[in-house]
């Protein structure tokens, strides 16, 4: 199993990503295909009751993140996610990067995601990234007792071990793509 990585204290910024490919994609997703996918996410907990995901992998039991498996939603979605991952996670410097959670989240206008931490099985060891593709002016991530808005165009590690949540105050739904990596060559890095 990998070791534990290094967290930022709220938010990290990784810099600019091409996303509009993705945003344009995100856009296109239907609200039956939202709610039909929602239907079989894995991560059904209480404080996203306002949220829906698109799941294309995810961590078996969310526990030991060498454990994932790819939804068939991968494959099609794949050439699109890719690219944005790679260029997300190039200040790592991983020699081989595995990603073993990759979905789309989707909060509603006027809703918020509880303040809540993700501190069990496979979250300390692991880098969670945000990359926005729908956003506003009134949709805020909170980490600990900052708010941060996040805009389109960048991506961000964001601390998930510790107190977070979100808030979309706004008209329009904020829909995020959301991952985890970590260093496949863990045992020659550490």
């Amino acid at each position: 199993m990998p070791p534990k990585v290094i967290k930022p204290e709220t938010v990290r910024d990784l810099g600019e990503v091409d996303c509009a490919r993705l945003v344009k994609l995100a856009q296109r997703v239907s609200d039956d295909t939202w709610a039909q996918e929602n239907k079989g996410k894995e991560n059904d907990f209480e404080v996203f009751h306002h949220t829906q995901h698109i799941i294309f992998r995810f961590i078996a039991a969310n526990r030991d993140p060498e454990d994932n498996y790819a939804n068939p939603a991968w494959e099609i979605w794949q050439p699109v996610l890719q690219p944005v991952m790679d260029q997300a996670i190039k200040p790592y410097s991983f020699r081989n990067p595995v990603f073993p959670k990759a979905m789309l989240a989707k909060l509603r206008a006027g809703h918020i995601i509880d303040p809540h931490y993700d501190g069990a099985g496979s979250n300390p060891l692991v880098h969670k990234i945000h990359v926005p593709l729908v956003t506003n002016q009134h949709a805020t991530f909170q980490v600990r007792d900052e708010s941060f808005h996040l805009p389109v165009g960048k991506a961000y590690e964001v601390n998930n071990i510790v107190s977070h949540g979100a808030r979309n105050e706004g008209d329009e739904d904020r829909i995020h793509f959301i991952f985890e990596v970590f260093e496949g060559d863990y045992a020659v890095a550490g």
